[in-house]
């Protein structure tokens, strides 16, 4: 060989080393700019329309607190917020954007209870990504074959059916009917309700199911107050019932409401006329006040002005910070299955008790860096899931006073 096939020899060596080289460093760059990305489901129009906006922006202030922690594994975090339309069918194809387009790692959502059902079945568990609703509160999700993909930060309405029920009897209602949202979270809580008050001696005349926004209500309504009830509940979303509830008072059928998370809505007061609906309770998922709470409502406050009286806007926020820190947990920012494995691991005891909030959170990361184990007790509330995925909590009872929706101060276990 002579000298000089010896030396090109060598130069195609050292060329096909640093290519190797540069290869392995721009794949090793690329991995470290790689942020955890969260994926939104989120009603910004359709029967829910009224606390997308709301459930937005907390989703945000998460990822905000979250990135001034330090982020996930040192990088940003994102989040991509696409609607459904409070539409299951649109759900379907917003989640299936989330994943194949935007290639999210997790999906917080969605709000409806019928919408978070069709996208577990037909998306999340199918494609193995976590998912967490921080609003659906039927009792389907607890019984649904899913892998051990969905979660929920707030409790189901197999809780919320019982404290309506115990409601309605302090309130000396004997017989009620309920209008419902033709969907899997209107026909659990009917039912729950049902059982717990027909358990107390009392009696449910008519449970209606509706359609969503339908341009009028008066055939369901006369069928829901056949026989004169006490009092009828509205067991649905805003959009909906803002039609039937004003049909109900200007066309005389009834004047005596309960409402509950899906129809707790300042827009809906206004459009009904709050002093008609003065002096009516309702119930939702809540915890009591705790100096976290506070703070998170300051922290709301001062980014986004107002906190509205909507439920479930601090599930929302826990359900987004759980995601990062069971990312944090699990040291992968791109693998769902793991993301999963270690949510009950952040979430639930043993550990130190981690709150939420910029300062939180990064001690959350600095314990976690130390192997230590770390316990998330939320904005929402305690979030330690169970094997279902569901959380334990209490059911807040509400009040509109002098037009607004106030807090009772009153919080129950069923």
């Amino acid at each position: 060989m002579s000298k000089l096939e010896s030396a090109g020899r060598i130069l195609l060596v050292l060329a096909f080393v640093l290519a190797l080289v540069a290869a392995l460093s721009c794949a090793g760059e690329e991995a470290e700019v790689r942020p955890l990305k969260i994926g939104q489901l989120n009603s910004f129009t359709g029967d829910l329309s009224d606390f997308g906006a709301a459930h937005r922006d907390a989703a945000q202030l998460a990822i905000d607190h979250v990135n001034q922690a330090g982020g996930v594994l040192g990088r940003l975090v994102t989040i991509v917020a696409r609607d459904d339309a409070t539409n299951p069918v649109l759900g379907v194809d917003a989640a299936r954007a989330l994943v194949s387009i935007d290639g999210v790692v997790a999906i917080v959502g969605a709000l409806a209870s019928g919408v978070s059902i069709a996208v577990a079945q037909a998306v999340t568990v199918p494609e193995g990504i976590l998912q967490i609703s921080a609003a659906s509160t039927s009792p389907a999700l607890t019984a649904l074959a899913d892998d051990d993909f969905l979660f929920r930060t707030t409790v189901s309405d197999a809780a919320q059916g019982v404290i309506l029920a115990r409601l309605a009897k302090e309130l000396n209602f004997k017989t009620a009917s309920a209008l419902y949202i033709n969907n899997a979270y209107g026909q659990g809580l009917a039912m729950a309700f049902k059982q717990a008050f027909e358990a107390g001696g009392g009696k449910v005349l008519e449970l209606v199911a509706h359609e969503s926004v339908q341009p009028t209500y008066t055939s369901e309504l006369a069928k829901a107050t056949r026989g004169n009830p006490d009092v009828l509940l509205a067991l649905s979303y805003p959009e909906s019932a803002k039609i039937y509830l004003r049909e109900a008072i200007e066309g005389g059928y009834i004047d005596k409401f309960m409402l509950c998370d899906g129809t707790k809505s300042p827009d809906l007061n206004a459009t009904v006329g709050a002093d008609k609906l003065e002096g009516t309770y309702g119930t939702n998922a809540g915890a009591p006040t705790t100096d976290v709470q506070i703070d998170f409502r300051e922290a709301f406050e001062n980014a986004f002005a107002v906190l509205p009286p909507l439920p479930y806007i601090d599930t929302t926020y826990d359900a987004v910070v759980l995601i990062a820190l069971a990312a944090e947990k699990a040291g992968t920012t791109t693998d769902s299955a793991a993301i999963r494995d270690a949510l009950r691991d952040v979430a639930n005891p043993p550990g130190e008790v981690v709150g939420p909030g910029s300062d939180g959170i990064k001690r959350a990361f600095e314990l976690i860096a130390e192997g230590k184990d770390i316990n998330y007790e939320g904005a929402g509330g305690s979030q330690d899931f169970d094997e279902a995925g569901d959380v334990s909590s209490t059911i807040e009872i509400w009040k509109i006073v002098n037009g607004e929706i106030v807090s009772t101060g009153r919080f129950e276990l069923p």
